[in-house]
């Protein structure tokens, strides 16, 4: 049985190696190093602070993916930029805790959490060519809004 838990400054080389998973698309997982010397990608976890949403999944003892939200300025957009003020999601699971609903799991919590705390609108970048996972974002409440390179923009009002 998987469970969250709010994310903290502890976690945050756990929420690297989740956005390295989770970035990487179809071709595998990034790098931590390539991670961290893209501008865009590591101001995923440079702008985010444990008063933002994050949430730990855990299952069987150890933690097996990570959502959170950033805000991104206009001027530092990023893949999944929509509009001031509406923040970011990114989320990951474990490639040996995939196909077992921990992502489905942890997105729900995470919205869940959101929407206590307020907060309207919520953007995401998925790869256009990922149909699996776009379809968990749409089954959450996601539709596509634009296009980032190889990556569908995805918006959700609550």
């Amino acid at each position: 049985m998987a469970t969250t838990r709010t994310a903290t400054s502890a976690d945050l080389r756990f929420m690297v190696h989740v956005l390295c998973l989770a970035v990487g698309g179809p071709s595998g997982p990034l790098s931590v190093q390539e991670c961290h010397d893209d501008p865009v990608l590591a101001h995923y976890l440079d702008l985010w602070t444990p008063s933002q949403i994050g949430l730990i999944c855990s299952a069987e003892g150890r933690p097996v993916g990570a959502c959170w939200l950033t805000l991104r300025p206009a001027e530092d957009p990023g893949l999944g930029y929509v509009a001031p003020g509406i923040p970011e999601l990114i989320i990951g699971i474990a490639p040996d805790a995939r196909e077992q609903g921990h992502g489905s799991f942890l997105l729900a919590s995470t919205l869940q959490a959101a929407d206590a705390a307020g907060v309207r609108s919520v953007s995401l970048a998925v790869d256009a060519e990922d149909l699996r996972t776009a379809a968990l974002f749409q089954n959450a409440g996601f539709t596509a809004v634009g296009h980032n390179g190889d990556r569908t923009i995805m918006l959700r009002v609550a």
